[in-house]
């Protein structure tokens, strides 16, 4: 007697069977077994086609160069194109005798209206004076239609400033620096009717009226005003300024804060006064520069002796011009 399950696998294979046609193989007929080098080439074909991927993403982002259009110049000339066709309107204005009344719009922009004026370099004369003098008028004045040169030649009209130089800070500031005289003496014009002393600088020129409280360490130049004579006054004038020049350079014989008077009578001689000492010393009418060297020699020589200055009070004046070549200081009625 046979075994069920011999008689089972017997039956089994006298079942009809589906043929295979093409490539449509039963699941069951097609076994793929991973081969051991199978997971490593998949991993590589992954690799490569990252690198591919990230070359491709590279090329994109890279700006093109040579003879190709540039990434973004589409961009570039829609962004250009309102400056350029505001250019031309402004251009063809400019070419039907438009200039005038472009220059009048671009001055009424508020923008540009000087708001501020800065001023550096100015000790004696307050800046709302050199803003009055400028002509600049604040919130009306335009960066536009500001004329520098003209600025300088007002500020260089007040009697203090020497020179002036305007520049343009964009959009709404002025910038001006002045070079201001420096006083050498006082004059004492009593005859101008205002203010009876005026500071002059090293060309003689009136700068500012002396104003109580103001600083007056300074020689004082009193006669000239008083000779009738023009051209005697202007020679006396051009005589008082060298001995001036000369006392700035302050001999310690002689320095200028020594000198309180520097008197001219009216036949145009010289007669100097000193701080420390009454006595006059006369000058006489030119040769400045030698007589001025004469008078150091005279002064270290006498403060050199033990008893100098007991010697120098009692001098009563002394004369440069005595002789050509000699100078007399007479004290109690003896020359030295």
């Amino acid at each position: 007697m046979k075994k069920p399950a011999s008689i089972l696998k017997k039956l089994v294979e006298l079942l009809p069977r589906k043929k295979k046609t093409g490539n449509a193989y039963l699941k069951k007929d097609i076994r793929i077994h991973a081969g051991p080098d199978t997971q490593g080439k998949q991993q590589g074909r992954r690799r490569r086609l990252e690198r591919l991927k990230q070359r491709l993403l590279a090329k994109k982002q890279q700006p093109e160069t040579g003879y190709s259009k540039p990434a973004g110049s589409k961009k570039m000339t829609l962004r250009l194109a309102g400056p350029l066709f505001l250019a031309a309107i402004v251009l063809l204005i400019w070419g039907f005798d438009g200039r005038e009344k472009l220059e009048k719009g671009l001055q009424s922009i508020a923008f540009f209206k000087v708001g501020k004026v800065e001023f550096s370099g100015c000790s004696m004369v307050p800046e709302d004076r050199l803003l009055e003098a400028s002509g600049l008028i604040l919130r009306q004045t335009s960066l536009f239609g500001l004329d520098a040169s003209q600025v300088e030649a007002k500020l260089g009209d007040v009697p203090w400033v020497e020179r002036a130089v305007v520049k343009r800070d964009w959009p709404s500031t002025v910038e001006i620096a002045i070079e201001e005289n420096t006083p050498v003496a006082i004059l004492n014009t009593p005859q101008s009717g205002e203010a009876q002393l005026q500071y002059i600088d090293e060309k003689g020129m009136q700068i500012l009226p002396v104003l109580p409280g103001a600083d007056v360490d300074f020689p004082i130049i009193t006669g000239l005003m008083e000779i009738t004579d023009e051209q005697q006054r202007e020679k006396s004038l051009a005589e008082v300024l060298i001995f001036l020049r000369k006392v700035a350079s302050n001999d310690p014989h002689l320095p200028v804060q020594s000198v309180s008077e520097v008197h001219i009578n009216q036949v145009g001689e010289i007669v100097v006064y000193m701080v420390e000492y009454p006595f006059p010393i006369f000058f006489g009418n030119g040769n400045t520069r030698q007589n001025y060297s004469r008078l150091i020699q005279v002064l270290r020589a006498l403060y050199k002796k033990p008893n100098g200055k007991e010697l120098l009070s009692q001098i009563e004046y002394i004369q440069m011009d005595y002789l050509n070549d000699k100078v007399l200081v007479a004290q109690s009625g003896s020359g030295l």
